[in-house]
């Protein structure tokens, strides 16, 4: 079932909790912190190229992890509980953004922070592009990913002001 919630308890207590259980784990070495970073940066151009090119069944189960968070600039929140749900909102979603002419979708310079070596975001500006390089939209957008046990997964997607940067 899809749930909205108006108020962002739910998401800020899961996002927070993943956030902050770094500090409660040892120190990533140098080297478990770059590789967790190269392949947070490979399930970011994966997300871009799966999107672009799949189907909703194979964005559902390729590319999101279900649950799946999304909250948007004005604060409302919205849980899909379920692959099927993911794949629903997809479909939906692709339909809208092909009556625009969408083509593909890419972050070109994400920020990627490692939060664990399960977990991390990438944020910075999304970019959607019509077929001849046009683009259709920039927004601000962090994606959160979760290393499950089928890989990578985005768990979670908040969009931000275009200008605004998350740090580390």
């Amino acid at each position: 079932m899809l749930i909205r919630i108006r108020k962002a308890d739910r998401f800020l207590t899961v996002f927070l909790f993943t956030l902050f259980s770094t500090t409660l784990q040892a120190q990533l070495t140098a080297e478990v912190r770059n590789s967790v970073h190269e392949e947070i940066a490979a399930a970011l151009e994966n997300y871009h190229y799966v999107f672009s090119t799949g189907t909703p069944a194979e964005i559902a189960n390729q590319i999101y992890g279900a649950p799946l968070i999304s909250v948007s600039t004005i604060g409302a929140t919205t849980i899909w509980e379920s692959t099927e749900e993911v794949e629903e909102w997809v479909s939906g979603f692709l339909s809208s953004l092909k009556e625009q002419g969408w083509y593909r979708s890419h972050m070109p310079s994400p920020s990627i922070c490692v939060l664990s070596e399960n977990s991390g975001f990438a944020s910075g500006q999304f970019i959607r592009y019509r077929e001849d390089g046009s683009e259709i939209s920039r927004s601000g957008m962090a994606y959160v990913f979760q290393r499950k046990p089928e890989g990578w997964r985005m768990t979670t997607f908040l969009a931000h002001e275009t200008d605004v940067e998350l740090a580390c």
